[in-house]
């Protein structure tokens, strides 16, 4: 008697989403717990603050990209999740994230922002030649963690889609988007309160407490991913060779032209909310607190938005067009917050809300797109290497905002925020040229990207 296939099950594949939506979301919530405090870190000592200088913060900022570029950790971590599965390379993901969670915190806590390092490398200038002890060790800590967050990343992407193809795999995957931008909101408008009332390390504690949930988490859900496998294992395997998937995989144009909207348009955005806070505090006036409440605008609205326009993906198509609507929104609203004559607080409300729109409308339809493009037998590769160019643009671009603000900064300490938000852009810009070459392509080559997934099941 044939084993029914548990991805069959409504119940079992929508409770292993939230499941490994989880554990990513609680991904999402470190990585932007330090971003409303900005402001308050490079305050001096005797008032609060760490004395970190812009250059400092756009370091530490980048850092989260700096091991996965340089040292390969992506690629290795695509190559292990295709070569040993989901639930080692999960649980090794998550238990990095953990890891470097704790020694971010520890450096915040523990060590004083008075002693100082000289740097051997300063990367063009992007890094300080000398810099807090205590910016270093947060950085090393940074760095591990987003070591952990992407690979964790690349494969909930492919439990999504195992559990999913077939199904409401944009639905999912907005639904997983949407859950991370929770992460996103719940780390911006929160910190600061945490930081006021136990200190500006506290955050941080809080954030690996909920790490190491999502550790948990990802540990229960090995077991259902077992389950599958003693139902697919034994299923004719493809005759086709890893290396002949992946030579497919590199010769496709709509492959690498989705690499290069990736990382364009996440510059746009991901190193922008590191910043946000100081745009608003600077342009509009308004104290910490609410601009970090201003700022969750952006992810807050994700949260429905994005599985909306998921089962519009899935229901209707048009995959490629919703990610040339997102692309051009962000522009518009870049433009607007560079503007210097535009600074009534009510636009900026109103901004943050339209760029919540356009960050529920690209990653609601570009990542569901990429298993339309390759074989499911490289899709941690294909997602490595996405993730990889993508970390390229989440590095460089926080050190170069840092440094433009730095050199933007009045001598009683207001920024001029028009060239970094004219830099971001040009960003915005690039990703909407980007997607517009996407959807001729993708009309001339049928990949499918705007027809509906549900159909073509």
């Amino acid at each position: 008697m044939t084993k029914q296939n548990p991805t069959d099950s409504p119940v079992r594949r929508w409770t292993v989403l939230v499941i490994v939506a989880f554990a990513m979301m609680m991904g999402y919530v470190f990585w932007d717990i330090v971003s409303p405090l900005s402001t308050t870190l490079k305050l001096p000592i005797a008032e609060g603050g760490m004395a970190w200088t812009a250059k400092e913060y756009g370091f530490y900022a980048g850092s989260y990209s700096i091991f996965n570029i340089f040292l390969l950790m992506l690629f290795l971590g695509g190559i292990i999740l295709d070569r040993f599965g989901i639930r080692f390379t999960g649980l090794l993901a998550t238990g990095m994230m953990l890891g470097g969670a704790v020694v971010n915190w520890w450096a915040l806590e523990h060590i004083a922002p008075t002693t100082y390092v000289s740097m051997p490398v300063t990367l063009f200038g992007l890094i300080p030649d000398t810099m807090k002890t205590q910016v270093l060790v947060s950085t090393i800590g940074f760095g591990l963690f987003g070591v952990g967050c992407d690979i964790t990343g690349i494969t909930v992407s492919k439990v999504v889609t195992k559990w999913f193809t077939g199904h409401e795999l944009a639905s999912a995957m907005g639904i997983q988007v949407a859950m991370a931008r929770l992460g996103t909101a719940s780390a911006i408008s929160l910190s600061p309160v945490i930081a006021q009332s136990f200190g500006l390390s506290a955050p941080l504690l809080a954030g690996a407490l909920l790490l190491l949930a999502g550790f948990v988490m990802f540990i229960v859900y090995t077991f259902m991913d077992r389950q599958v496998d003693t139902v697919t294992v034994s299923k004719s395997p493809s005759t086709m060779r890893l290396p002949s998937y992946v030579a497919t995989l590199l010769k496709n144009p709509g492959f690498w032209l989705i690499v290069l909207l990736c990382v364009l348009f996440y510059s746009s955005l991901r190193p922008f909310l590191k910043f946000a806070t100081d745009v608003l505090i600077n342009k509009y006036g308004v104290d910490p607190v609410t601009s970090g409440w201003i700022v969750s605008l952006l992810p807050y609205g994700t949260i429905v938005l994005t599985p909306l326009f998921g089962s519009i993906y899935d229901r209707i198509g048009h995959g490629a067009l919703l990610m040339l609507i997102g692309c051009a929104l962000v522009l518009g609203c870049h433009v607007l917050l560079a503007l210097p004559m535009v600074n009534q607080t009510w636009v900026a409300v109103g901004v943050m809300i339209m760029l919540g729109v356009a960050f529920s409308l690209v990653p609601s339809a570009m990542w569901p797109s990429v298993p339309k493009l390759v074989p499911i037998e490289v899709l941690g590769t294909s997602y490595s290497i996405i993730y990889y160019v993508q970390n390229i643009g989440l590095m460089l671009v926080p050190m170069l905002i840092g440094n433009i603000i730095d050199q933007h900064t009045a001598a009683n300490g207001h920024v001029d925020i028009t060239a970094p938000m004219s830099v971001f852009a040009l960003f915005a810009l690039a990703a909407t040229l980007t997607a517009a070459v996407l959807l001729v392509v993708d009309l001339r080559k049928n990949y499918g990207l705007e027809r509906a997934n549900i159909e073509s099941r």
